[in-house]
């Protein structure tokens, strides 16, 4: 949490039966990815390269 907000996580979950079990199940949990920050790092990167090479 940042300045008393909550960001939602967007979860897909996959439910399935353990195979030779009674009434028992797995999940798996899959975490949508934030690709932000990755995005600003790469523009950061980009500018230092063409800063460096002018």
């Amino acid at each position: 949490m940042i300045l008393d907000k909550e960001a939602e996580i967007q979860r897909k979950l996959k439910i399935e039966p353990i195979k030779d079990s009674y009434n028992s199940y797995a999940v798996h949990d899959k975490e949508k990815r934030d690709w932000s920050g990755n995005i600003y790092l790469a523009c950061v990167a980009a500018i230092l390269a063409i800063a460096f090479f002018t």
